[in-house]
């Protein structure tokens, strides 16, 4: 049956004109069009169900996952991570007294003694940290006026396995920087002008504690060095290797560090141990740097420490000699120093408030 004659047919149904044969097919038609309807609504609703189903294994087969992952994450944190951390101690630790991680504090403490004028590392309060194939050390640092101590800060450094990656400074305004560094002494064969800052040290209010580099007139002997500044509150000696009469513009100076030693003792456990610095413990620390020259560079702001270069003068002259010397006093202390024939240049160091 055609379309169009199915409707002229449904068309005479509804106004009631159909024979009784022609109104008992279309009624057979209409139940199995009912037949059909509910057959389609059965199937849709199976599969509406098949879908929901679908969907919620969808659900708990992404909640697996995720738990599976999250299982492994954690497996890692809990397992991995300590065991990379206990070889990392055994990298740092293997060697006790001379495992990499105390070597690497030996090389702070010495390199802040020798390379920076009155610097000194509280021996009492360092503290490390490890972490997998990593080694924090920090360090509070504190300078001597007199026979207290004035603290600076805290220096942190840190090592990737042999390498220094980071420093970290609170106390210094920018940093480990070329621009922190400045010019305390000069070698008095050196073709260099340091400037004099008698005028400004003359200025400041007599009681106030500050701390003097002094630049000499020729090199003196540690016993020349007692007899002429006898008296004085000497912090630390410039010490002559050979480099320094080679300085002669800021480049040189930016390059490579005045080097030198305290004059006291500092702690039992330095190198510098005894009442008073000799010979033999300068050589030592030396050999200490030059040892751990990488170290000692990465540690700095300098570039060409020379250490090697710098050993090999002081074991050949077999002597110190010193061409500046650090004091620490009020101005009114060491007001007579401006007078002395040997004092040829005098720069400011750090000034505390009384």
């Amino acid at each position: 049956m055609r379309k169009d004659e199915l409707k002229q047919l449904l068309q005479k149904y509804q106004n009631g004109t159909l024979n009784k044969e022609e109104e008992q097919k279309i009624e057979e038609l209409l139940e199995s069009f009912d037949v059909y309807n509910e057959f389609l609504n059965e199937t849709l609703h199976d599969e509406g169900m098949k879908e929901a189903d679908l969907e919620k294994m969808m659900k708990k087969a992404q909640q697996k996952f995720f738990f599976r992952n999250t299982l492994l994450v954690l497996s890692f944190i809990l397992v991995i991570v300590p065991l990379l951390t206990m070889v990392t101690v055994i990298y740092y630790g293997w060697g006790r007294d001379h495992s990499k991680g105390n070597e690497f504090i030996r090389t702070i403490r010495t390199a802040s003694e020798m390379m920076v004028p009155n610097v000194y590392v509280d021996y009492d309060t360092v503290g490390d940290e490890i972490k997998p194939f990593t080694m924090s050390v920090t360090t509070d640092k504190y300078k001597m006026f007199g026979d207290k101590r004035s603290y600076l800060g805290k220096d942190t450094y840190k090592l990737f396995l042999n390498d220094i990656f980071a420093k970290e400074s609170n106390y210094r305004a920018i940093g480990y920087s070329i621009n922190q560094i400045g010019i305390n002494f000069i070698h008095p064969k050196a073709k260099y002008y340091l400037p004099d800052e008698r005028t400004k040290i003359q200025s400041l209010p007599g009681d106030w504690p500050l701390e003097i580099y002094i630049s000499l007139d020729q090199s003196y002997s540690l016993k020349e060095i007692n007899e002429k500044f006898k008296g004085y509150n000497i912090t630390w000696l410039a010490l002559e290797t050979g480099v320094e009469e080679q300085m002669k513009d800021d480049l040189d100076f930016i390059q490579t560090p005045a080097i030198g030693f305290p004059y006291k003792k500092v702690h039992v456990d330095s190198i510098f141990n005894r009442s008073f610095t000799d010979y033999e413990e300068v050589v030592k620390g030396l050999e200490l740097l030059n040892k751990y020259e990488k170290w000692a560079t990465e540690l700095t702001e300098y570039k060409d420490l020379k250490i090697a270069e710098r050993l090999k003068w002081v074991k050949k002259h077999k002597e110190l000699k010193i061409y500046g010397i650090a004091i620490t006093g009020t101005v009114k202390d060491i007001s007579s120093l401006e007078n002395m024939k040997e004092v040829k240049v005098i720069r400011l160091g750090q000034v505390n408030l009384p």
